[in-house]
């Protein structure tokens, strides 16, 4: 899936945001980097970079949130989805495994198709 929109934030951008926040947050509860380091299982030189905007995993990330006791917070990055009224899969209760092209007719039907006639 490929966005084109050339109003949406560089991803750079977002990731240096998202550090800010974080060493904000950080500093607001007192907490040292040293100390939130260790507490999430990383190198103090890893958290700077983080906080940095200078990028790091998904998985260094998740290990500071919930250092900070946020892991909460993830599930509102995505949100849930669960099956829907309108979703034939919600009668069996199932949940979708993949996603197919929808099935097209060769022609659109008009009133005049009623079968029988």
């Amino acid at each position: 899936m490929e966005h084109s929109n050339p109003d949406l934030e560089p991803i750079s951008r977002i990731i240096e945001n998202l550090g800010i926040r974080l060493e904000a947050y950080r500093i607001s509860r007192g907490i040292k980097q040293a100390d939130l380091a260790a507490s999430a299982g990383i190198s103090r030189s890893t958290l700077m970079r983080l906080e940095a905007g200078k990028g790091g995993t998904i998985d260094t990330l998740i290990r500071v949130l919930r250092a900070l006791d946020l892991t909460d917070r993830l599930t509102d990055l995505i949100p849930d989805a669960a099956l829907k009224p309108l979703d034939p899969m919600s009668e069996t209760g199932q949940r979708r495994m993949r996603v197919r092209d929808r099935k097209s007719d060769d022609a659109p039907w008009s009133w005049d198709d009623e079968p029988g006639k």
